[in-house]
C-alpha cells in the first residue's frame, strides 16, 4: 500500500513550499502571542472589569447601610413607644424582640438565617441595651469608637416631637454606619464576598482572590506620620473601616434629605413608595444607570478575555488556517490531478506501482505534512506561552494543545475535500477551482460569521452574520468550547474527522476506478 520512493518524490516536490509556509505560520503565531501578551489588552479589560466590580461592591455596601438604617429607625421608634408605655427597659426590650421577629417574618426570612441575624444584630448593636450585662461596648471599643448610650430619659418631654425624630435619625445614622463598617471590613466578610454562595457565586468567579480584594481596590490617604499620600485598601482593615463608614454616612444623609424633601405635602401613606423610589436611585450601580444594551456591552467587554480571543478565535480559527490552507490546496492538486494533467502520472503507473499505492502514499504524505506543520505550531505556541509567563493570561497549556489539535482536525477535513477533488478531476483548473474554491468559501464564511458569533461583544456583533457559521465546516472547530473548558468540541471534531476520512476514501476509490488520459 505504501511506496517509499513515491513518498520521497512528493517530499522533494513539495518540501520547499511546506518549509516556507510552516515557518511563516509559526512566525506569525509567535508575533501574535508575544505582542498581544506583552501589550495592554489584558490590562485594559481587567481594569474595566475591576471598575465595574468596585462600583458594584460599593453600591452593595451603601444599599446594606440604607436598609439597616430604615429598619433601625423604625425599631428605635417602636422601642420609644414601648418604653414610654411601661417605663421599663426589660419590658420594652421584650416587646422590641417580638417586633423584630415580625420584621424578619414579613421579610420572608427564617429565624437563625444569615439575613435574620443581620437584622437582629444591627438593631441590638445600635440600641446597645445596658441591661443584665447585655451590651455591645466591646464592639465599639475594638473599633476605636465611644460606645453609644441611647437616650430614654428625655422621652417624657420629647416623645413624638421633631426633636426626637431628628435625634433618632442622627443616632441611627452614626451607629448603623459603624456597625456596617465594623462587619464589612473584616477578613471573614471579605472571604465571604470572594467565595459567595452556591447560588450566586462571588468575586472568585471573576478571577479575584482575597489578596486582590485587599490590594486592587484602593484610595489615596495622607499618612498621619509621614504626611505622604499612600494607597490604602477600600474595603478591608482600618482604612476599609473608615472608607465604608464614610460612604454609608453619605448615603444615609442623602437618603434622609431626599425623603424629607419629597414627603413635603404628601400623605404618610405614600412614604413606602417614595422610600423605594429613592432607594432605587441611590443603590443603582454604574451599569444600572446606562441603557440596557450599553450596560450589557460594557459588562461583556469587562469580562472578555481578549488574549484568548485573539489567539484562539482570530488566529487558530481564521488567520492560522489561511497559510496552511494555501499549502494544502496546492499540495493536494500537485499530488494527483497535477501529475495527471502534466502526464507524469503515466510514468509512475507504467512501473510496478499500483493505483492504490499511489493514492494511499499521496494521502499519507498530505496528512503527514499537515500533521508535521501543526506539530511545529504546537511547539511554537507552547514556547511562546512559557516565555510570557504572565499571571494575567488565562490561556492554559491544555487549552493551547487542544487548539492546535482542533486546527489540525479542521485542516484534515478540508484537505480531504481538496484531495477528493484532485482524485476526481483530471485537470488542474477543475481540481483547484472546486476543491480550493470550496475550502476558501469556508474560510471567508468563517470570517463573516465571526462578527455574528457570541465570541464578539454585543456592541460590535451583527447577529444576521451568524448565518455564515452554519455554512462553514470550520465552525465545527469550536474554539469557545475549548477555551471555556466544556466538552462540546469533542463531537464536533469527531464530525470533522469523519468528513476528512470519508472524502479520502471516496477520492481513493474514484482514482482507482476512473479512466486516466494516459
Amino acid at each position: 500500500m505504501f511506496n517509499k520512493a513515491l513518498f520521497k518524490q512528493s517530499c522533494k516536490a513539495n518540501g520547499i513550499m511546506w518549509a516556507i509556509i510552516t515557518f511563516a505560520t509559526c512566525f506569525m503565531l509567535a508575533c501574535v502571542m508575544i505582542i498581544s501578551g506583552n501589550g495592554n489588552l489584558t490590562k485594559l479589560t481587567g481594569s474595566m472589569s475591576n471598575s465595574i466590580i468596585e462600583s458594584t461592591v460599593e453600591t452593595t455596601m451603601e444599599s446594606r447601610g440604607l436598609n439597616y438604617y430604615i429598619i433601625t429607625v423604625d425599631a428605635l421608634n417602636k422601642y420609644d413607644s414601648y418604653y414610654k408605655e411601661s417605663n421599663n427597659q426589660m419590658n420594652a426590650l421584650m416587646q422590641l424582640n417580638n417586633y423584630i421577629s415580625g420584621v424578619i417574618e414579613n421579610a420572608g426570612l427564617e429565624e437563625g438565617s444569615q439575613g435574620a441575624l443581620e437584622i437582629q444584630g444591627v438593631i441590638m448593636t445600635v440600641l446597645n441595651p445596658q441591661l443584665l450585662g447585655v451590651n455591645f461596648d466591646e464592639f465599639y471599643t475594638n473599633l476605636g469608637e465611644t460606645p453609644p448610650t441611647y437616650d430614654v430619659e428625655s422621652l417624657g418631654t420629647t416623645f413624638g416631637t421633631e426633636e426626637r425624630t431628628l435625634y433618632v435619625q442622627d443616632y441611627a445614622q452614626k451607629n448603623v454606619s459603624i456597625f456596617l463598617a465594623g462587619n464589612m471590613s473584616t477578613d471573614e466578610t471579605a472571604e465571604s464576598i470572594i467565595n459567595g454562595t452556591e447560588e450566586t457565586g462571588g468575586l472568585s468567579n471573576y478571577g479575584i482572590t482575597l489578596e486582590d480584594y485587599k490590594t486592587m481596590f484602593t484610595y489615596d490617604r495622607v499618612n498621619d506620620v509621614t504626611g505622604e499620600v499612600e494607597k490604602v485598601s477600600k474595603f478591608t482593615g482600618e482604612s476599609g473601616y473608615q472608607y465604608i463608614k464614610n460612604i454609608s454616612n453619605t448615603a444615609i444623609l442623602t437618603f434622609q434629605a431626599r425623603l424629607d424633601y419629597e414627603m413635603q405635602g404628601k400623605d404618610p401613606s405614600e412614604k413606602d413608595a417614595v422610600v423605594q423610589s429613592i432607594l432605587g436611585d441611590l443603590t443603582a450601580t454604574f451599569l444600572d444607570t446606562l441603557p440596557e444594551e450599553i450596560a450589557l456591552s460594557l459588562r461583556e467587554i469587562g469580562e472578555l478575555d481578549i488574549y484568548s480571543m485573539i489567539v484562539g478565535t482570530i488566529f487558530y480559527n481564521i488567520a492560522g488556517l489561511l497559510l496552511p490552507m494555501i499549502y494544502m490546496i496546492m499540495c493536494s492538486n500537485n499530488l494527483i490531478a497535477g501529475q495527471v494533467d502534466r502526464g507524469s502520472m503515466a510514468y509512475v503507473l507504467s512501473t510496478s506501482v499500483k493505483r492504490r499505492q499511489v493514492v494511499f502514499t499521496q494521502a499519507m504524505y498530505l496528512i503527514g505534512s499537515l500533521f508535521a506543520m501543526f506539530l511545529c505550531t504546537t511547539l511554537t505556541s507552547v514556547v511562546c506561552l512559557a516565555c510570557l509567563g504572565s499571571a494575567d493570561i488565562s490561556l492554559t497549556y491544555g487549552s493551547l494543545l487542544l487548539l492546535n489539535l482542533g486546527a489540525f482536525v479542521a485542516m484534515f477535513a478540508m484537505s480531504g475535500i481538496s484531495f477528493l477533488a484532485s482524485c476526481w478531476f483530471n485537470r488542474t483548473k477543475y481540481s483547484l477551482g472546486i476543491g480550493g474554491g470550496i475550502n476558501i468559501f469556508f474560510l471567508v464564511a468563517t470570517i463573516l460569521g465571526l462578527f455574528g458569533s457570541k465570541a464578539m461583544p454585543t456592541v460590535v456583533r451583527l447577529d444576521s452574520l451568524n448565518f455564515f457559521n452554519y455554512v462553514s465546516i470550520i465552525s465545527l472547530f469550536d474554539v469557545n468550547s475549548i477555551l471555556s473548558g466544556n466538552l462540546m468540541f469533542i463531537w464536533k471534531l469527531a464530525i470533522l474527522l469523519g468528513i476528512g476520512i470519508i472524502c479520502y476514501i471516496i477520492g481513493a476509490f474514484k482514482f482507482q476506478k476512473k479512466d486516466l488520459p494516459l
